[in-house]
């Protein structure tokens, strides 16, 4: 655009890429906000698929917010109805509200990480977003299948100009300054008021602006699909498990979805591992594992950095880069808040 009226460039249509699209247009309406996106489908990490053999559809990954995640709940207004976390022990059998005997579950649901390698720093940081400690805060919903009908549509419903199939692969800078993005032969200038948005997950940024890349820990979610709703103690519809393989269940009708964490270790195929899983869930559930449902395991090897100190410690202080016109949003690129969606769209505040 010209006239001096910036374009801003915004790489990637993940959660945190929409939100800053979003933010932007409301805070420079005069503005022209492109949002490029290498998939054919918004959300990247977060959204929905049909699976065709089960004719139901199903998230990529199960996301949850906690009460205390604000700018979340904002965006998805009631969608993710709240229930109170309780815990359930494999190895005593007995079912409880959270607390601190579940550290390393809960570590490994928040940040990915086991809890002896989390910074203090990043728990205060955790604590304070928590506070005041009602229990409203701490409960949670899941996404049931539908992140793209609670979040990811309508946040791309209000971007006017998104570019799907636009996979950056290089760029040219001069003098502290992106000039050209490249996206595959389609260049795209960036003229002098311009500014370039990085919404792009932590790996794909540091291989296409040379940087050192981080470390990573994987997430596996198991997706059962059932001819009713599994009934779990309590009535509870969300889960968490101590001591099993399945760290967090989630039930639905004709689905039961299952989470593990930090699950970098898990060497077990997936027919084994689903097996497991199953005998876990009917074991918590009083019943015989005789008959196991068709499933579906996903494996997401770069699911979060790995948020232990050295990998946190790297992790950017603000949104500006050594080059003037690019900044970056993202899970990723807030120093000592957990990688999530709250943290994502938390990101997109910062941009100027």
């Amino acid at each position: 655009m010209s006239d001096g009226v910036p374009t801003y460039h915004i790489i990637g249509a993940g959660i945190a890429g929409l939100s800053a699209a979003v933010y932007l247009q409301q805070k420079y309406p005069s503005a022209q906000i492109i949002v490029y996106e290498a998939a054919s489908h918004p959300g990247g990490r977060a959204y929905s698929f049909i699976a065709p053999d089960w004719e139901m559809a199903l998230d990529n990954a199960t996301h949850v917010i906690l009460g205390a995640n604000r700018h979340s709940l904002k965006l998805c207004g009631k969608g993710f109805p709240a229930h109170q976390v309780r815990f359930y022990n494999l190895c005593s059998k007995t079912m409880h509200i959270t607390k601190f005997a579940c550290k390393n579950e809960i570590s490994e649901a928040i940040f990915n990480t086991s809890f002896q390698d989390v910074s203090l720093r990043q728990w205060l940081k955790v604590l304070r977003q928590l506070f005041p400690f009602t229990p409203r805060q701490f409960k949670a919903g899941f996404s049931h299948g539908n992140l793209n009908e609670l979040l990811i549509s309508p946040l791309a419903k209000q971007i006017k100009d998104i570019r799907y199939g636009w996979k950056l692969t290089g760029f040219t800078s001069e003098a502290k300054r992106i000039t050209t993005l490249d996206f595959g032969g389609r260049k795209v200038e960036v003229l002098p008021e311009d500014k370039v948005i990085s919404a792009m997950d932590s790996h794909s940024y540091c291989k296409i602006f040379e940087a050192e890349d981080f470390d990573y820990h994987s997430i596996i979610n198991i997706y059962f699909h059932t001819s009713m709703q599994i009934t779990l103690p309590k009535q509870q519809t969300m889960l968490g498990i101590c001591g099993g393989l399945a760290q967090w269940l989630f039930t639905s009708p004709g689905l039961l979805a299952v989470t593990i964490s930090n699950a970098d270790n898990i060497a077990l195929e997936n027919d084994e591992l689903a097996r497991q899983v199953w005998q876990e869930i009917c074991a918590i559930r009083g019943r015989e594992a005789a008959f196991m449902p068709d499933y579906k395991v996903l494996r997401h090897k770069r699911a979060t950095i790995k948020q232990d100190k050295p990998n946190n410690a790297r992790r950017p202080q603000t949104a500006q880069t050594r080059w003037e016109n690019l900044q970056l949003c993202g899970d990723w690129t807030v120093k000592d808040s957990p990688c999530c969606l709250e943290t994502a769209i938390r990101s997109a505040l910062r941009l100027k």
